[in-house]
């Protein structure tokens, strides 16, 4: 047990009794001689735990060695004391048994003229003889602790599950009552539909009537003989004669001619009735979105009010066709399609109409219902989009679909938002139907888990329960609808964890008039444009491709295009890595996030690679006539970022021999993974070594004896930015006490790479640098708090331990996983600390934080606590499923490698992460102000390695630093992961 690994409790006794102690005493020898000799009276477990191994042997601690060679041991009283577990043991000899009492009343009477207060274990100590004994009663008691953890433990979990089944007695309750109100209006709507139904009928009725009124011919009334008119002068012949009564002119015009016109024919339609005969009916119209405060519900409600289904026929009549209605290439109607704007999303999805077949149960089932629905039937998935008629006419042609996700504080919704392509472009409410999907029901989980393996989509258009149209749909949105998926778990474990979830008010919300159901208004909506990340002949054009894709890199704007605009995250990628391959040929700096990404995708071997590759490509960019457009400015700004990349990897630029580096010296010489760290042929330069060759006249000042003897004058050089570096690192070395506050407040005003030697450096400023890098953990970069974390490990004081763990449990980024590395480097003492933590969260110990535990567990099971996860994970605490994951987890905490030896050629997309990089840099510079604790967190490192694959999730930025203009490229965006 190393010294100083524990301390003592806060109810520990600090008495001088119970500290380490000896007395003289004089043992008569062989030869008859008194010999003067020490013996220890008083042992404490925690200062001495080398005493307290003799303790416990056979032989004693209080042994006296004669001059003749012979030993013997000396049977004198010793108090066993372990401030840390509070347990104090008078130890006697198998001889002293009859002196019990009395040792016991001479140990009380010690401590009544002791001044110092005396805990209740220290009053009530127990008395065992020999080692044996005392080994017996400290296992006794550390059997009856476990039972009463296992006894505590299975009450609090008694009490949690009784707690969890009156929360769910009051649920039911709630249930019960709103399945009572839903009778209740259910009953009320059938009430409504009879109505409505018989009003239906009166109407049509009445409607056949007037039709079949209207298509008879009646007979022809025979007219009456009126008196004999009065002959003319010249015609004797005149008599009346019955006139047919559709011979009759009923207009006022004059004639001209002896013939009559005739009535227009019979209409041959029945004419409808009238949009109110059938207000309030049910419309068979899922659930759809507003759009630009237009409500697409509305206008389709609408439409199927004030029309009847025209395939419906009266009897004895003919059926009326539907109108023939002529598409656009886009599936719009003809006279009202949108133009679809320079720059929107590429048409991505393809329809592939199918033969309409006989409808099988679920189809027909569906057909008659109100409402959309969805089958998974041979891993396919089947829609029954029910729609109006003005909604079925715009998909008549080619359909475009999106898988977006709406996180609001009541649960996550995903929809699928279906329409023609220009509709959803230039967002059009009477073609856009949304779908809502809820992943908390299995029905549902199991569409979007479908469709994450395959985009395929049967859909059967149905209006009025008739079908329309049958059709395929493919979209490359199989990646997104796994990303959606995890985001709206995650999304759904925040609100449970603030209380209960409700998707009906989460839909209601969505489907609220104004909604920005296809993410229009959004702030990042203009700034992507899938256009300028294609067309790039130019270097201008280049530069704000790349300006773009970093902007769209980091985590946060990338949710935006899988969640609120729905962008193919294929077609991203493939966007993405076109940009930087031109930039790699173009030799324009990408930004440190994108010149990992650029090397994780094979395009440069490393980033000592890329840099020579950037430099030889802009160096023949120059000379190219009309692709060269960067100005002064520009061009020179994009030289000196190359310079500086690489001068920070000690790459020097423009020899001829650059590009064939034979014997590799660090890892960015050799086709090694990014961020591990090979077999070196050759010595490299410590971290210190390359700080005071890089910081130049800094170095050379400190170097002089007269600068070595001023301490004062290499704290001001703190406030230099030239001389920063040096100064901050010579403090470390010289192991500065005073200055550690104001060295490691220096790193805030460092770059990452300065920072990471600084704080590696740190820990030979001792005690001193605790409290600073415990503030450190609150810096908004999250690069300083996983030093701080790491650093504040190395120390391995009670606070600090604590504050990591702090941090473990609250940290928003993905460096949480190299905190809990950083964990693990505490050791078994951190385990007691990591599951209290733990305990005490009760119902907001969530799945994700219980993996951050589990993890850093793991991590401490590799250095030496398996022993002790062993014993937590058997227990029936609320922890033990925790360690017993840990226990899972070691394996991978243990044996997967990351190191690459010379000549490997990595996995392209496989690469160690960012953050994980960052570790390996803080432990090279341990190793330079602590080579033996250096090294050996570094061997744990090689060793340890769980989930280090390169993900994009990884590449974290800061999101509390205010982003730089789309045109700039300049290195002020570091990785912030």
């Amino acid at each position: 047990m190393a010294r100083g690994s524990r301390a003592p409790s806060h109810n520990a006794y600090r008495g001088s009794i119970g500290q380490t102690r000896k007395r003289v005493l004089h043992v008569t020898g062989p030869n008859g001689d008194l010999i003067a000799t020490e013996v220890y009276t008083t042992i404490d477990a925690v200062t001495d735990p080398e005493l307290v191994e003799r303790l416990h042997g056979d032989v004693g601690v209080n042994v006296i060695r004669f001059e003749s060679g012979e030993t013997r041991a000396i049977a004198t009283p010793v108090l066993y004391h372990d401030p840390a577990v509070e347990v104090m043991v008078l130890v006697l000899d198998e001889a002293l048994r009859d002196r019990e009492l009395d040792e016991r009343i001479a140990l009380l009477t010690a401590m009544r003229a002791d001044p110092s207060p005396i805990p209740a274990y220290a009053k009530e100590f127990a008395v065992v003889f020999g080692g044996a004994g005392l080994r017996a009663y400290l296992e006794k008691r550390a059997l009856s602790t476990l039972d009463q953890t296992r006894v505590a433990g299975r009450e609090a979990d008694l009490e949690k599950r009784t707690r969890e089944l009156e929360r769910t007695r009051h649920e039911l309750e709630l249930m019960k009552s709103e399945l009572a109100r839903g009778s209740a209006e259910l009953a009320g709507r059938n009430a409504e539909l009879a109505r409505g139904l018989t009003e239906l009928e009166r109407a049509r009725s009445e409607q056949r009537a007037r039709v079949i009124a209207a298509v008879q011919t009646p007979p022809e009334p025979a007219t009456t003989i009126a008196p004999r008119p009065t002959p003319l002068p010249q015609r004797d012949d005149l008599e009346t004669k019955p006139i047919p009564f559709s011979d009759v002119i009923l207009h006022d015009e004059p004639t001209t001619s002896s013939s009559v016109t005739a009535l227009p024919p019979p209409p041959t339609a029945p004419t409808r009735p009238s949009s109110d005969v059938f207000e309030g009916l049910p419309t068979g119209v899922n659930n759809l979105a507003h759009l630009n405060g237009a409500s697409a519900m509305g206008t389709m409600g609408n439409a199927g009010h004030a029309k009847i289904d025209q395939s419906e026929q009266f009897e004895g009549e003919t059926p009326l066709p539907l109108p023939q209605v002529a598409f656009d290439d886009d599936g719009t109607t003809t006279g009202g399609s949108a133009i679809i704007p320079v720059g929107s999303d590429p048409l991505t999805s393809e329809t592939r109409d199918l033969a309409v077949t006989e409808p099988d149960a679920w189809l027909a089932d569906a057909t008659d219902r109100i409402a959309s629905s969805f089958l998974v039937q041979n891993g396919r998935v089947r829609l029954a989009l029910v729609a109006s008629p003005e909604i079925a006419r715009g998909f008549g042609g080619a359909v475009d679909i999106r898988v977006l996700l709406y996180r609001t504080p009541d649960a996550p919704v995903v929809a699928l938002v279906l329409g023609p392509p220009a509709a959803l472009r230039v967002p059009s409410p009477r073609q856009i139907v949304a779908l809502t999907l809820d992943i908390a029901l299995e029905a549902d989980r199991q569409v979007i888990a479908t469709l994450a393996k395959k985009f395929v989509l049967d859909i059967e258009v149905v209006s009025n329960g008739r079908r329309m149209r049958h059709f395929e749909l493919t979209a490359p949105l199989a990646d997104n609808a796994g990303y959606i998926l995890r985001a709206a778990d995650d999304h759904l474990r925040g609100v449970a964890a603030d209380g209960a979830p409700s998707f009906d008010r989460a839909v209601e919300r969505v489907l609220t008039p104004g909604f920005d159901l296809l993410g229009t208004n959004h702030v990042d909506a203009g700034e992507f444009r899938d256009d300028k990340l294609a067309g790039l002949d130019t270097a201008t054009k280049l530069r704000r491709a790349i300006a773009v894709a970093r902007r769209f890199a980091r985590p946060s704007r990338e949710d935006y295009l899988v969640c609120t605009r729905g962008f193919p995250l294929p077609r991203w990628r493939e966007l993405r890595r076109h940009v930087l391959d031109s930039a790699v040929t173009s030799g324009l700096w990408m930004g440190p996030e994108l010149a990992q990404v650029a090397v994780s995708e094979g395009l440069a071997r490393s980033r000592r690679d890329l840099v020579i590759k950037l430099d030889q490509g802009f160096a023949a960019l120059r000379q190219h006539p009309t692709a060269f457009d960067l100005d002064d400015e520009a061009a020179a700004d994009n030289t000196a970022a190359i310079a500086e990349e690489a001068r920070a990897l000690g790459v020097e630029l423009g020899r001829p021999s650059q590009v064939a580096i034979k014997t590799p010296t660090t890892s960015e010489d050799a086709a090694a993974v990014s961020g591990s760290i090979a077999a070196n042929s050759q010595p490299t330069m410590t971290p210190m070594q390359r700080a005071r060759a890089e910081s130049g006249p800094a170095i050379s000042v400190l170097a002089t004896p007269k600068a070595i003897r001023a301490t004062d004058d290499l704290i001001a050089m703190l406030d230099s930015r030239e001389h920063r570096l040096g100064a901050a690192l010579e403090l470390c070395d010289r192991g500065i006490q005073p200055a550690a506050a104001k060295v490691i407040a220096s790193v805030n005003k460092m770059s990452r790479s300065d920072a990471v030697r600084v704080l590696g450096m740190s820990v030979k400023l001792g005690d001193a640098a605790r409290q600073p890098l415990v503030e450190q953990l609150a810096s908004s970069k999250a690069y300083l708090r996983q030093g701080a974390a790491l650093a504040l490990a190395m120390l391995r004081s009670e606070d600090g331990t604590q504050a990591v763990i702090d941090l473990l449990l609250t940290e928003p980024t993905e460096i949480w996983r190299e905190i809990a590395r950083a964990v693990g480097q505490v050791g078994p003492t951190a385990l007691m600390p990591l599951a209290s933590n733990f305990g005490r969260l009760g119902d907001r110990g969530t799945p994700a934080l219980a993996e951050r535990v589990a993890w850093a567990m793991a991590h401490v099971g590799v250095r030496g606590g398996k022993a002790a996860l062993e014993t937590m994970g058997g227990g029936q605490s609320v922890v033990a499923p925790v360690a017993k994951k840990a226990l899972e987890l070691i394996a991978l905490a243990a044996n997967d490698q990351v190191s690459v030896r010379p000549g490997d050629q990595p996995a392209p997309g496989r690469d160690v992460t960012v953050n994980r990089a960052f570790s390996r840099q803080f432990f090279e510079a341990v190793a330079e102000g602590n080579p033996e604790a250096g090294q050996a967190a570094l061997a744990q490192l090689d060793a340890s390695s769980p989930m280090e694959m390169l993900d994009e999730s990884d590449l974290i930025e800061d999101a509390e630093e205010p982003d730089e203009p789309l045109d700039e490229l300049d290195e002020s965006d570091l990785i912030q992961q």
